[in-house]
């Protein structure tokens, strides 16, 4: 039975960040509105010097500040899209993935978006090991000494490392399948950086709406 669950965790995360999110004071500041081309500044005004800033132009959103950078290009409005996205139901914590594979220049794939899943990886082990102890008696055992233990020569603090470790390690003719494995993981950063995006859309149309 498979009880690592990449999305489960994924969605716990993102309420957590949501959670603490939302327990920050958090003050938009419109510097620039010039149809396409916004400067709107994101400030915590119980943390003096915390800000970040989102910078539109035709084709791209740029946020940079304590959040980290990230460029994201899709629709010449890109306040428009995220704007669409959230009201259609593909919200940002409904599936990150979505607004990942926005990230310039390689989507997910940017080194800014994805990190190593080491605690996840060594679920799959110890999971995939116990499954297959009746079948290959003291199989669990030989994990824990040749690939979990601190005084293992296994990398498991790597992608390739495991990997490598994994493919190398056999026992009584049993060896890893780790095809559904996934390895990597949103980093926070990334998740956090997408609530303040989706905030400084909210804010940005509520400051739009007349008032009086």
């Amino acid at each position: 039975m498979n009880t690592v669950a990449p999305d489960a965790e994924l969605n716990t995360r993102i309420a957590e960040i949501k959670q603490r999110f939302a327990a920050e004071d958090h003050v938009l500041t419109i510097q620039r509105d010039d149809g396409l081309y916004r400067h709107l500044v994101i400030e915590k005004p119980k943390s003096p010097g915390t800000r970040c800033e989102v910078v539109t132009w035709p084709g791209a959103l740029a946020i940079t500040g304590y959040t980290g950078s990230h460029i994201l290009r899709r629709d010449d409005d890109m306040i428009a899209f995220f704007r669409t996205c959230m009201s259609s139901g593909i919200a940002w914590d409904a599936d990150p993935r979505f607004w990942a594979e926005k990230v310039q220049p390689h989507g997910a794939d940017s080194g800014l978006v994805l990190s190593y899943a080491g605690d996840r990886v060594v679920a799959h082990i110890k999971e995939a090991a116990a499954e297959a102890e009746a079948d290959y008696p003291g199989l669990v055992a030989e994990v824990e000494e040749k690939l979990l233990s601190r005084y293992s020569t296994a990398d498991l603090d790597t992608e390739g490392g495991v990997k490598a470790a994994l493919d190398t390690f056999e026992f009584e003719g049993f060896r890893f399948d780790y095809g559904g494995w996934e390895f990597t993981e949103y980093t926070y950063w990334f998740l956090y950086t997408c609530q303040v995006i989706a905030w400084t859309v909210a804010q940005y149309d509520a400051a739009l709406v007349p008032t009086g």
